[in-house]
């Protein structure tokens, strides 16, 4: 695993969607190694190498490796990431620390790999998939179980469609809370179903489960996960608030 690097980035690109949720693109000054499903530090305030490290949140990487920009996707909770999206503009400078977390997906090759992903926990199986769009490393099966509020939360959803047609062991479910267009195929009206998910994919031969999103997804899928008697070993969390 890399070692983690402290670097100065730029602000390239950004959206925002609906409730602020904001798509950010930061180039750094410096190329920075990661995994798909790692994650970094973000920094606001100027870094001075002579002092400590500032303030700063964590966000999953949304991109694949090897890129010189990196992605993250941001939903505004607290006082540090409304910050982010009323202070931050195209050009404006900021801090990484990266890379982190050993929520990645190197021990699922050759495995039936299920993904569940709640709003912006949607953001390192982006990593994962675009990667595998570029190395196409062999799986059993990859399935994703993909649950927004509204339609217009679905950001990543060229990537999504690009692995459909292009990865043949893919398949894709997206739930939304909120549909008032009944044209919006193929979503499915509803919350993420975990029973049914679970119930149709623990029969699998040996499934591997990545979980990432809000921590009562993440608590109601454990549950039912234990309950089929799924191993500790063959589930991953990516948790946050």
């Amino acid at each position: 695993m890399s070692a983690p690097r402290k670097v100065k980035a730029v602000v390239v690109d950004l959206k925002k969607f609906k409730d602020d949720i904001t798509w950010f693109r930061f180039k750094p000054e410096l190329k920075c190694r990661f995994k798909p499903g790692q994650f970094l530090h973000l920094a606001l305030d100027n870094y001075d190498p002579s002092f400590n490290w500032p303030d700063s949140r964590v966000f999953s990487i949304a991109n694949a490796p090897n890129k010189d920009y990196i992605d993250i996707l941001i939903s505004p909770k607290g006082s540090y990431t409304k910050r982010m999206v009323t202070e931050l503009s195209i050009g404006s400078k900021i801090w990484l620390k990266l890379p982190f977390g050993i929520f990645n997906f190197d021990t699922s090759i050759n495995n039936h790999v299920i993904l569940v992903a709640g709003g912006t926990g949607i953001s390192p199986f982006i990593s994962f998939l675009e990667s595998l769009l570029e190395k196409k490393e062999n799986y059993q099966s990859i399935q994703l179980f993909y649950g927004v509020r509204y339609p217009e939360l679905i950001i990543f959803n060229n990537t999504i469609e690009t692995c459909n047609k292009e990865i043949k062991e893919f398949k894709y479910q997206i739930f939304c809370e909120n549909i008032t267009d009944k044209n919006l195929t193929p979503l499915k009206k509803g919350i993420l179903p975990v029973k049914e998910i679970v119930k149709n994919t623990s029969i699998l031969p040996k499934p591997v489960y990545y979980l990432s999103g809000p921590r009562g997804m993440i608590e109601s899928f454990d549950f039912e996960l234990r309950t089929q008697r799924i191993s500790h070993e063959n589930i991953f969390y990516d948790r946050w608030e």
